[in-house]
Formats: C-alpha cells, sequence, structure tokens
C-alpha cells in the first residue's frame, strides 16, 4: 500500500474514537473504494460517468451506509455540503 495513502488516512482522524472520527475514516474508506471502482470501469470496460454523477453516487452510497451499517457515517452525510 501507498505510504502516502496511509499517512492521509492516519491524518483524517487518527486514532479517535469519536462519532466523527469514525465518520471521517468510513467516509475516507467510501471516496477511496468508489474511485477505484470508477478507475476499472473506465480501464476494463471504457466506462466513464460524469464527475458530479460520481459524486451524487458516494453521497447516496454513505447515506445508505449511514442508515444501514455505519451509524457514525450519518452524522457527517446528513450535514449540508456546499459545492
Amino acid at each position: 500500500m501507498n505510504v502516502a495513502l496511509v499517512d492521509w488516512f492516519d491524518e483524517l482522524a487518527g486514532s479517535a474514537t469519536n462519532t466523527a472520527a469514525k465518520g471521517t475514516r468510513s467516509l475516507a474508506i467510501l471516496v477511496v473504494w468508489t474511485v477505484w471502482c470508477e478507475r476499472n470501469a473506465k480501464i476494463f470496460n471504457e466506462l466513464e460517468k460524469p464527475i458530479a454523477k460520481i459524486i451524487d453516487d458516494i453521497k447516496d452510497t454513505a447515506r445508505l451506509w449511514g442508515a444501514v451499517v455505519a451509524k457514525h457515517l450519518a452524522a457527517l452525510v446528513d450535514r449540508r455540503i456546499s459545492e
């Protein structure tokens, strides 16, 4: 694994265990996973989504995770984010 990515991930919330830290780590994992999947879709299937659609997909998935699995993510997702 790339050391810079590990450092970035650790700096997001470190070893904190509060709700915001857990939500931040979950969101970081979701974003990295989504980017990876989009990369694979482009390379292997020649499919490409507009960036706005990828962001909407991340938001939708984050809401779903927050409602079902990662309750700590809901605190971050339910906030209004200015674009």
